[in-house]
């Protein structure tokens, strides 16, 4: 059997590490001295914000990184000069690869900690974070495998942060699923490079499409660096296949920590394909001001969430109700805390 993790920010974010977009925003790009910049490049760092708050109407906190990606798409409409446009992609890169380096390298755990973190790697289904009915659903049908669980990693994050804390694995367990098959932990990809042995690190957007200024669409050197799945290719790592790959080879697949936006659609998609044909299942877990949620409006909750995935896969809405049984909302519970 195979279980495919997709990694968030949000995964970062929960281990301790201030990885949101506001944090290098403010603690990190706003704050760089801008005397020497360029008249453009002075300009953009100090508006971008409001493009990727969308003129103010999303607060701070609810900012995720697909936001600043699609932002930058839309900022080029801004601009006439290539050159330029291609410049403020190229800073923005470089200060936020030196921020998140910084992040990483603060990053610690103990290993009481970390094996906790995997044991939740190895059973996602538990009943500690889902309904009896859920729990019982998704045991049902990995016990239909009855083999040894293969687990992957596919994370969207550039730090070191997972390697690091499977590297605590203590080697006196024996890690099982649910159904008490072994799990075998594969390497972790990271779809956007990681900071430490990838030539760069990859911020940008899905398609040329979502690049606003049209002019700027057919400019390949535009183009490589912006355009994710491109910049991959470029490189020749082989990563877009290897993701595909994945994918489509998962019998169950756990989005954490993940905002499924627009600028990462080509991975939704493949995995609204899975569901479509009905070969896989997903545990998609999500958090959601617990503060505010209301118990009674869980039903509601978990198909606003199962519709965001839908959306963001493709998938026709003549098809979400057939789907609904395939995708487990786990809705604010303490999974790898």
């Amino acid at each position: 059997m195979n279980t495919t993790f997709l990694l968030g920010n949000g995964f970062d974010v929960c281990m301790g590490l201030k990885t949101r977009y506001i944090d290098f925003y403010k603690g990190h790009y706003l704050l760089l001295n801008r005397d020497n910049l360029p008249a453009y490049l002075k300009t953009f760092r100090e508006s971008i914000q409001t493009f990727v708050s969308n003129d103010g109407k999303k607060a701070e906190n609810d900012i995720d990184w697909s936001d600043l990606e699609l932002a930058l798409g839309q900022y080029s409409e801004k601009l006439e000069d290539p050159q330029e446009y291609l410049n403020i992609i190229l800073d923005i890169n470089k200060e936020l690869k030196s921020y998140i380096n910084v992040q990483d390298k603060v990053f610690k755990i103990d290993s009481n900690k970390a094996n906790k973190i995997i044991k939740d790697f190895s059973q996602p289904e538990s009943s500690n974070y889902m309904s009896y009915q859920d729990n019982h659903n998704l045991k049902a049908f990995k016990k239909g495998f009855q083999s040894i669980e293969y687990i992957h990693f596919m994370t969207f994050n550039y730090t070191n942060t997972l390697e690091k804390i499977l590297e605590l694995r203590d080697s006196k367990v024996a890690y099982a699923n649910l159904s008490g098959y072994g799990v075998a932990f594969n390497e972790v990809l990271h779809i956007h490079s990681s900071i430490n042995g990838d030539p760069a690190i990859l911020v940008g957007v899905n398609s040329a499409e979502q690049i606003a200024k049209t002019d700027f669409r057919n400019n390949p050197n535009i183009l490589d660096v912006i355009v994710k799945p491109r910049t991959n290719d470029m490189f020749g790592n082989g990563k877009n296949d290897a993701a595909m790959n994945l994918l489509n080879n998962s019998n169950l697949i756990v989005l954490f920590g993940v905002s499924v936006g627009d600028t990462d659609k080509k991975w939704w998609e493949a995995i609204g394909n899975e569901l479509s044909k009905s070969a896989c299942r997903v545990i998609y877990f999500v958090y959601d001001k617990p503060g505010e949620a209301n118990p009674l409006l869980l039903g509601s909750k978990r198909r606003e969430y199962q519709e965001k995935l839908f959306k963001a896969a493709s998938i026709p809405e003549k098809n979400f109700n057939s789907l609904r049984s395939l995708v487990t909302i786990a809705y604010n519970t303490n999974y790898l805390m």
